[in-house]
C-alpha cells in the first residue's frame, strides 16, 4: 500500500494492520521530534518553557491532524461508518491542544476544565482503539469500496 494514499486520501478502506502501522509511525515521529525540541529548549518548569512546549505541542497536533484524519476516515469506511465521525474522534484532542496553547488548561495544577477535557479525550481514545483498532471491518464490499482483506483470507 502506498504511503501517500495512506496518509493523504480520504477515499477507500484500510484494514487494521496498515491503520496500526501508520499510527505507530506517526506517534514515533512525533515523539522523536518532541524529544529533540525539548533537548534544545532545556529543562522544563518555567512558565516560558511550559507555554512554548504547549504551543509546540499544538503545532505538532495540527501537523498530524490531516494524516490522522485520513487514516481514521478510511478505517471508519472499512467499518461501514461515515467518515464524519473522524471529527468526533479528533475534536477533543484538538480542543485540549488549543486550550493548553492558550494557557486556559495544561498548567501545573489542573482545573475542572482540564479534568473534563482530558476525561473526554480518554473516553474517545478508548472508543477509537476498540472500534477501529480491534474490530474487523465490514466483510465484503460496502458503499466505500471493496474489502481490503478480500485477497488475504488468512487475516480475520
Amino acid at each position: 500500500m502506498r504511503l501517500g494514499y495512506l496518509l493523504t486520501s480520504f477515499e477507500g478502506r484500510i484494514n487494521r494492520k496498515p491503520f496500526w502501522l501508520a499510527n505507530i509511525s506517526l506517534v514515533v515521529i512525533f515523539m522523536v521530534v518532541a524529544i529533540a525540541i525539548f533537548a534544545v529548549l532545556g529543562a522544563r518548569g518555567t512558565d516560558v518553557t511550559d507555554r512554548l512546549a504547549n504551543r509546540i505541542g499544538l503545532i505538532g497536533l495540527l501537523i498530524l491532524l490531516y494524516p490522522s484524519a485520513a487514516l481514521l476516515v478510511k478505517r471508519l469506511h472499512d467499518r461501514g461508518r461515515p467518515g464524519i465521525l473522524a471529527a468526533v474522534f479528533l475534536g477533543p484532542s484538538l480542543l485540549v491542544g488549543i486550550t493548553d496553547a492558550l494557557g486556559i488548561t495544561g498548567r501545573e495544577t489542573w482545573n475542572a476544565l482540564d479534568y473534563l477535557l482530558n476525561g473526554l479525550v480518554l473516553v474517545v481514545t478508548l472508543w477509537v482503539i476498540v472500534e477501529l483498532g480491534f474490530m474487523r471491518g465490514t466483510p465484503g464490499p460496502n458503499q466505500y469500496g471493496p474489502d481490503p482483506l478480500a485477497g488475504d483470507r488468512t487475516t480475520t
